[in-house]
């Protein structure tokens, strides 16, 4: 969260973004308040382990990525955090706590951790901690850090560390955003030259101290039932014992006071909705899963129109042994209506499309919900500019196929007849195609029937395509995964990088080039429903090396770049030092 964090908790967090625990129920996590909208569960110890198998320590990973003088930097305040007494093998939690009208500044972000030794870890803040005053309440002590306008309280075993957080704001904590601590945003502007009285500062620092501490006070003293872990999601959440972990509750958000414009029957529909994910590195590959849980109202709407799975046959009569990648979508468009209507939206909707003839539910009976998008023979290729012959840049090109499938027949050539429709396309026979030959030069190849809407890169694919003679080759393994899904996706990045013109890279970076598109094969992802109301989903980024851990592999790409690009900086300042160099005047002036 760039300096609006301490430097005690910032070198923790960061190297647990690295690292990660395994305990199934960590500890910390009972100092989390369930009014939190978004939590990150780092896993230190279980990413230390993989790291340091695969011959990973942290003294080589910072030599490796940083110059001497840096590196000793680093190693200095990484030795240093060793001994903080922090539990560095421990689970690191960041929560975002939305809470009040944003004027009010009461949302917050506490970050919190293990304690091995509480003692040494007071001993580091008064060594690193400017103005380090000491206080206590009740069983915690806790310090105020003036320049990051935050507190740090600890007891013999956990610390909390909390900083005042903008929601309107959050784009600062992004990289490259500003990195002025958060003060209260709704301040009336002080003219600069006019003292204000020293009595009246310490007054309010005093109150705005005195509120985060109490804040931190009830954090450390939660009741069971007032912690996120009686949330069930956040529950299961933590026993998957992912290297790293997200937490979503909408409902804490929108409830929170920061998004006033919400309709109370908008938040009723999703009252009981979070969303939760995980990330494992694996040996050659990443596994990506997520986890959808629809509260009784909009589980209820997904119950009502059952489960959907893809349409494999739209995918495998694409004619292509050269597939890219593809997606394709099993979703019934009226359960948009039933989202809609529940809200009390339709009459606004309805309304606004009352000069095209059509309603809502015209348009969502028109289509069955089953679409799929195949791209093949991905290329970078020389194309002419249509404006100054003669003159070509080179762009990515590829063979396409999108395909969705039409659901009522009335419905469907309704809308297609509408005013908003019937000056553009026209009826033939069985079909509808473009009434202007002019806008239908600009346009796609296309095929429009009452059973499926088709566009394609070029007439000879799409016409072999609605054929369905041919059949698409697809890799082991992704028919199968895919098969039964409500999403379903492939991308071949093996293909897509190899086409990376090595040739228009510098000879310096020709090297780590070369690597970065030896490193990764495909990523396939799937979504499917795991009962009435949750939907899981999963992402698999394989790489070409199955045998090496995954984080390994991107770490040690990320220092070789490091390094390439050191040695690049280092030779571009000699140079420009070597032209900028004055001579020396050796004459000496006459006396």
């Amino acid at each position: 969260m760039k300096k609006s964090i301490s430097k005690v908790l910032l070198a923790a967090v960061t190297t647990a973004v690295m690292l990660s625990s395994c305990s199934k129920t960590p500890d910390e996590s009972r100092y989390i308040p369930k009014t939190a909208g978004v939590v990150v569960d780092l896993n230190a110890k279980q990413l230390t382990t993989k790291l340091v198998t695969n011959g990973i320590t942290m003294d080589k990973l910072f030599e490796a990525a940083q110059t001497k003088d840096t590196a000793n930097e680093m190693m200095k305040a990484w030795k240093d955090a060793e001994n903080s007494g922090l539990d560095l093998q421990s689970h690191f939690f960041a929560s975002f706590v939305f809470q009040g009208q944003p004027a009010e500044n009461k949302s917050y972000i506490s970050l919190t951790a293990s304690l091995k030794d509480a003692d040494k870890f007071e001993a580091y803040l008064k060594k690193n901690i400017a103005n380090f005053s000491l206080k206590t309440q009740n069983d915690f002590k806790y310090i105020w850090e003036e320049k990051q306008h935050a507190v740090i309280g600890w007891n013999k075993s956990a610390v909390i560390y909390i900083s005042a957080v903008n929601p309107n704001n959050l784009e600062k904590y992004a990289p490259g955003g500003s990195s002025a601590p958060d003060y209260p945003s709704d301040e009336p502007m002080v003219d600069s030259a006019v003292a204000i009285p020293a009595a009246q500062v310490a007054t309010e620092d005093d109150a705005v101290i005195k509120n985060w501490v109490a804040e931190v006070d009830h954090l450390f003293h939660l009741k069971k039932e007032e912690s996120v872990g009686t949330i069930e999601p956040f529950a299961k959440l933590l026993k998957e014992n992912a290297d790293a972990g997200i937490f979503v509750n909408p409902e804490a958000i929108y409830n929170s006071g920061q998004f006033t414009m919400i309709p109370a029957n908008v938040k009723k529909l999703m009252e009981g909705s979070f969303y939760t994910g995980t990330v494992n590195f694996e040996n050659g590959k990443i596994v990506f899963n997520g986890h959808s849980y629809m509260g009784k109202e909009l589980a209820a709407i997904y119950k009502k129109y059952g489960k959907k799975e893809i349409d494999m046959d739209m995918l495998k009569k694409y004619p292509s042994q050269n597939i890219t990648g593809f997606i394709s979508y099993a979703f019934d468009f009226r359960m948009i209506g039933d989202i809609v209507k529940a809200t009390g939206m339709d009459g606004m909707v309805n309304l606004m499309m009352g000069k095209s003839g059509l309603s809502m539910d015209d348009v969502l009976n028109a289509f069955e919900g089953q679409l799929t998008y195949v791209a093949s023979d991905f290329a970078i290729t020389k194309k002419e500019s249509p404006y100054f012959p003669g003159e070509f840049t080179e762009k990515p090109d590829a063979k396409w196929i999108f395909s969705l499938k039409v659901g009522n027949k009335d419905a469907f050539n309704k809308v297609m007849t509408s005013p908003m429709l019937k000056e553009v396309f026209t009826r033939e026979g069985d079909h509808y195609t473009v009434a202007n030959p002019m806008a239908a030069a600009t346009m796609p190849a296309m095929s429009i029937t009452e059973k499926y809407v088709t566009l394609g890169s070029d007439s000879a694919l799409l016409q072999e395509y609605l054929g369905g003679k041919a059949h698409i080759k697809l890799p082991d393994g992704i028919e199968s995964k895919v098969k039964g899904s409500m999403i379903g996706g492939y991308v071949d990045l093996e293909k897509v990088t190899s086409v990376i013109p090595e040739d228009k890279v510098d000879e310096d970076e020709k090297g780590v080039v070369k690597k970065a598109k030896d490193l990764l094969k495909d990523v396939t992802f799937v979504s499917k429903a795991d009962g009435g109301d949750v939907q899981h989903g999963e992402a698999v980024l394989t790489f070409k090396n199955k045998d090496q851990n995954s984080l390994v592999q991107l770490i040690n790409l990320g220092t070789e770049t490091v390094k390439v690009m050191q040695a690049k900086k280092a030779k571009e300042k000699a140079y420009e030092d070597s032209l900028f160099a004055a001579p020396v005047d050796t004459t000496v002036a006459p006396q």
